[in-house]
């Protein structure tokens, strides 16, 4: 399937039949969320993949939502909360060591960093990080013939204590169950290109 076809094809898929993603396939899946762009090239998220009997907790932490119990996977992402931003903290320094020269992708970011932190919105900015990946996770695994649905609706405390994880360090972002589709596929409803694009 194009990226065209996955486009028109992708649905909110809730209902799955109870078949295993391969492995490679699941690895595929992982990559594209891996190599999608974030701002500054921070990187600052992680994707937790929930299988087997660990689905049924996920499942009670996102308001019961069947998808969660009935696809063979769940992957959870959860961006860096914002202490993690400091220009001058640990976290910032390591991600800038990979680049072309640390200090001036350090000083790039600092402005930005100043104005998001005095506004109160990096939390908001670090998990809308997470929504690029999942754009890029949901439309690539229809290429290969596998379903997802994007779910917000979830207890994020609920969440972190299923993963183990401390909310002091991670904000759970979405939750997407990914599958092979056992209900038909939803027609596509969208507005019209030219109710949607201005050219100035």
């Amino acid at each position: 399937m194009t990226f065209s076809e996955a486009m028109e094809h992708r649905f909110a898929c809730r209902v799955y039949q109870d078949k295993q993603i391969p492995k490679e396939d699941l690895e595929q899946i992982l990559e594209w969320g891996r190599l999608t762009p974030t701002s500054f090239g921070w990187e600052a998220w992680s994707f937790h993949v929930v299988e087997g009997k660990k689905r049924v907790a996920l499942c009670q932490a996102s308001f019961g939502q069947e998808s969660v119990l009935q696809a063979p996977v769940s992957i959870v992402l959860l961006a860096r909360t914002a202490s993690f931003y400091d220009p001058d903290g640990p976290f910032i320094h390591q991600r800038a060591s990979r680049m072309w020269d640390e200090q001036a992708a350090i000083e790039d970011f600092r402005g930005f960093y100043q104005m998001l932190r005095d506004k109160g919105q990096l939390d908001a900015w670090s998990r809308s990080q997470c929504y690029i990946a999942a754009g890029n996770m949901t439309t690539g695994a229809k290429t290969i013939g596998i379903d997802s649905v994007i779910l917000e609706g979830f207890d994020a405390d609920a969440v972190l204590k299923v993963l183990e994880l401390d909310g002091n360090e991670w904000i759970p972002a979405l939750v997407i169950p990914f599958g092979y589709a056992a209900c038909p596929e939803t027609p596509k409803l969208r507005e019209p290109l030219g109710q949607l694009v201005v050219f100035d």
